[in-house]
């Protein structure tokens, strides 16, 4: 589904949990947040993404990087299915490598499952992110620790649009009670989101997209109102 004219959104409809997806087009192609393989509820989340890129002419071989907001498997487990298909680079905060092979093992015990996860090929830092050679793809990288403590927003200023991972939702934020999650930290990390200007998408992890500057700020003031 095309949000913009460089942003495309794959919402996750299905029963059991996993991510939406996002796709920036721009001289560089990258897939952010690819999702589980399958879910506990062993629906085919990798295949039912698929579909969704093909529908807007997207194929594995044209991405370029993969960005991850977290190391949660409902975010990045994909990334090894499509490393397997080809040789490309899985970006994420240095932060997430140690806690998201502990998150794994932790809900792995609970659930008997076995979960694989991606190696970190390049460490995300705070900043500006330059992609391409001629007209360079500008992401800032945000770092937004609380609901694990690498978790990052992607904020791409041409577009106006802020990916915000599971830092916030539609009406909601994300947990704070898993191994390192922190409540303090994710306020703080929210309040710095809400002071980015330019923004008309908002563009989580779960749940429904936001649309527009007034409507954002809404979602902002009753985020902090009942968590904060």
């Amino acid at each position: 589904m095309k949000l913009t004219e460089k942003i495309y959104c794959y919402p996750w409809r299905g029963r059991g949990n996993n991510c939406n997806t996002y796709v920036y087009a721009g001289e560089k192609v990258i897939l952010i947040d690819p999702g589980h393989i399958r879910n506990e509820l062993r629906e085919n989340c990798l295949e039912t993404l698929q579909k969704g890129l093909q529908r807007d002419g997207f194929t594995i071989d044209m991405f370029d990087l993969i960005l991850c907001t977290h190391g949660h498997a409902d975010h990045c487990e994909a990334a090894v299915a499509i490393k397997e298909k080809k040789d490309i680079n899985v970006a994420m905060h240095q932060g997430e490598e140690k806690h998201m092979v502990e998150l794994a093992r932790f809900f792995d015990r609970m659930t008997g499952s076995n979960t694989v996860l991606p190696e970190i090929d390049i460490y995300l830092q705070e900043g500006e992110l330059e992609l391409g050679t001629e007209k360079k793809d500008i992401i800032q990288v945000i770092h937004t620790p609380g609901h694990s403590p690498g978790s990052v927003c992607f904020y791409f200023p041409g577009e106006q649009a802020l990916i915000t991972g599971d830092a916030v939702f539609s009406g909601s934020i994300g947990r704070t009670d898993f191994p390192d999650g922190s409540m303090e930290a994710l306020g703080n990390s929210i309040r710095r989101l809400s002071r980015i200007e330019d923004v008309e998408w908002l563009l989580p992890g779960h749940m429904q997209i936001i649309q527009g500057r007034a409507a954002i700020d809404n979602n902002y003031r009753m985020i902090t109102r009942i968590f904060f």
